[in-house]
């Protein structure tokens, strides 16, 4: 799998995301999968501002198990998630969600709608 990429999700509207759920599947039957995950934040009103890492985890995931990821994202206009995937059957999806705990629909990016990247960026 290449490395992937939510794309940057605007963060607003009537209903602010304040918490970002990641919901990680190693759906395959015996391989184990080794993830690395990247979520920034984006400062829109400061054009040219760079990308702030706000999450850089690298973790295995055993063959036919679930991990869930949460990273906050309050109070900025917009956020990245990047995803460096060894493994072959791996589903990645992403969720933000408000104060209350609710989904932000429109904030929601399954790994279908997830575009390959050539590299993660790097964090220094």
């Amino acid at each position: 799998m290449p490395a992937i990429s939510s794309g940057p999700i605007l963060n607003s509207g009537t209903y602010l995301s304040t918490m970002l759920n990641i919901l990680i599947s190693n759906e395959d039957l015996t391989a184990t999968a080794i993830i690395e995950l990247e979520v920034f934040l984006i400062p829109i009103s400061s054009i040219g501002s760079p990308k702030i890492p706000t999450a850089h985890q690298l973790f295995s995931l055993a063959p036919l198990t679930v991990a869930t990821r949460e990273v906050s994202i309050a109070g900025f206009p917009a956020y990245e998630v990047q995803f460096n995937v060894t493994g072959t059957n791996v589903v990645i999806d992403v969720f933000g969600h408000d104060d209350a705990g609710n989904l932000n629909a429109s904030q929601r990016v399954l790994q279908s709608e997830e575009s390959p990247i050539s590299a993660i960026t790097p964090v220094p």
